[in-house]
Parts: C-alpha cells; structure tokens; sequence
C-alpha cells in the first residue's frame, strides 16, 4: 500500500512539474511575440542620463502645465492616467511621465534614492522646456514631490496630491509588519504568478483582470492589450523593486520636511485609507502650511481615487487653481 502511494505521489509530482514547465516555457514564448508590439507604442521619448524616458503629453497648446506622476510600480503610467490628464486637458498641458523601470521607459541600474530618482524626473521636464509647472502625484510620488517642491521651489507653481504617501506613515501603520514589508510580499508574489505564467493564462480574453485602469473610460483595443503586455512582461522589474526596497530610505529623507510655507497645495485623501490609518488625514495636513490656498479634502473611495473620482478631482483643481493669486509665477516666500 505505502509503495502504491508512493507511486501515486511520485507521478502527481511530475504531472505537477511538468504543467509547470509547460506554462512557464508557453509564457516566454508570448513575451518574445509581445515585444514587438511595444516599441513606440505610446508617447514620446526623452532621453534622460543616456537612456529614454517616456512622456505623454495632452492639451499640448494650453499654456499651464501639470505634471503627473505614478505610484509605485504603475504598469503603464501613460495608460493608467489617460483618462484623467484627457480631462485635464481641456485647460492645461498635462505632461504624464514614465519614470525609469515604469511602462515604455527603460530601466536602470543607477541608485534608487530619493535625490536621484527625482533629478532623472526634473531633467526630463526640463529637457521638455518646462521651468513652471503644477506637480500632480499619486501615492509613492507624493514623497518625490515634497521633496522636488523643496529642491526646486522657484519652478514649482502648487502640488495636487491623489491619497500620497507622506511623512510620518510609517509610525502609524495599523498593521502587524511594516508597509514596506507588505509592498515587498505583494510585489514578489505578483513577479511571481507573471514568470509562471499564471497572470497571462488568468488574462486570456479579458486584459481588465490583471491591470488597474478606470474601465468607464473607453480604451481602445490596441491600448488595453499594451496595457496587458506590460503589466504582465515588464512591471516589477529590477528597477521597481530597487526602488521598492528604498522606500523607508525615502521617508526618512523626507520626514522633517514640508512644502514650502507658501506653497498652495492641494489634497485628496481616500476615505479608506483614513477609515484603516486614523492619522491619515492628519499627516497630509502636517505637511503643509495653514493657507486659504491650501487644503486637505477626504473624498469617499479605495485609493486609486483618481478612477471612480475622476470628475470630481478635475472640478476641483479647475476651481482652485483659478482661485490661486499667483497664476503662472511660484508663489515664493
């Protein structure tokens, strides 16, 4: 009997094994197929450091400028935030950039720390033509943010922040392991199912299943299966996952800092994230100086609030930088 299970176990085993072997040899040869598919399939490029940086730039004839910036290990920044900077669009010259490791631009070997990635950012926008500009963030690039506005104050015309990181959250993570622990796990497991195979297999017919996108907005076919590809043969790649593991590193660069004191910023918190951190929305408004032109809004809603939010952020930001006194000109001390 125990050799009979033995047996029994002994073939499951390799059935197992070989299934494996099967999905992971069937996954890279998709991702040689799909890397056809990506070259120029979006934006523009700009070199930065030697390597290219991709853009995408909407309402290219309107005079001011917003930058907008990912969060972390965003598949494809430009397709991530199309709707949202089409809508922006109207009125500004959104310009959406894909730091290094993110969506079409190229990844690098160079130190992931806070001073770095954000000179590799501001060279982009300036090699662009860009010297005032309205920085616009979600999670992660809050921090990059907080610490461009303090770097290069005299570009800076105000901060609009989608549920950002901040100083100070990781002294009040309500969970057991640290936040960067948890990134760490989840990026790893998703890195994961992708080498397997898995998220590719899980994704055949329905690209929706493994990418992040506001499905009410009506991405063409060619665009949600670029988003596909690059959420399954590029996100987590060694430059994101450096980047992941400076994360603390980053906090620390900027825990005693502020925007600057007359600085107008403005920010959006998820009520979520406010239900599960109760300090959440008190460490948005640490970082910022009491002004009429500054403020802190708790908007119902998950994180990517920039999705199902949509309509109510461009409101806002139309109504709120019309009310700024400084149109065009830093608002400097």
């Amino acid at each position: 009997m125990k050799k009979r299970v033995k047996i029994v176990l002994k073939w499951v085993f390799l059935v197992i094994l070989f299934s494996v072997l099967a999905l992971v040899l069937w996954n890279q040869i998709c991702k040689r197929i799909d890397s056809k598919l990506l070259p120029n399939a979006y934006g523009q490029a700009v070199e930065v450091n030697g390597k290219t940086m991709v853009v995408d730039i909407q309402g290219e004839e309107n005079e001011t400028t917003i930058i907008l910036l990912p969060g972390s290990a965003s598949a494809s920044p430009v397709l991530e935030f199309l709707p949202l900077a089409e809508a922006l669009s109207k009125h500004y010259r959104v310009i959406t950039i894909e730091p290094f490791g993110y969506g079409l631009s190229d990844t690098t070997d160079a130190s992931r720390d806070m001073d770095t990635v954000v000179k590799e950012l501001h060279q982009c926008v300036s090699s662009l033509g860009c010297d005032r500009y309205y920085l616009m963030a979600h999670s992660l690039s809050g921090l990059y943010s907080l610490y461009w506005a303090n770097t290069y104050p005299e570009e800076v015309l105000g901060f609009i922040g989608i549920d950002c990181s901040v100083p100070g959250q990781n002294e009040e993570n309500p969970y057991p392991i640290s936040i960067t622990a948890i990134n760490k796990i989840s990026a790893y497991l998703q890195k994961t199912q992708n080498v397997l195979g898995i998220s590719r297999a899980l994704s055949i017919g329905d690209p929706k299943r493994i990418i992040f996108a506001d499905f009410s907005y009506d991405y063409s076919e060619e665009q949600l299966k670029v988003y596909r590809i690059l959420a399954l043969d590029r996100s987590y790649n060694t430059t994101v996952l450096n980047e992941q593991d400076c994360f603390d590193a980053h906090l620390e660069t900027v825990a005693e800092m502020k925007f600057p004191e007359n600085l107008p910023v403005l920010q959006f918190v998820a009520s979520s994230n406010c239900e599960v951190m109760a300090a959440w929305e008190q460490l948005h408004k640490d970082v910022i100086a009491e002004s009429e032109f500054s403020k802190v809004i708790r908007v119902e809603g998950g994180h990517y609030l920039h999705f199902a939010k949509k309509t109510e952020i461009v409101e806002t930001v139309n109504q709120w930088i019309v009310s700024l006194p400084s149109k065009g000109e830093p608002v400097l001390s």
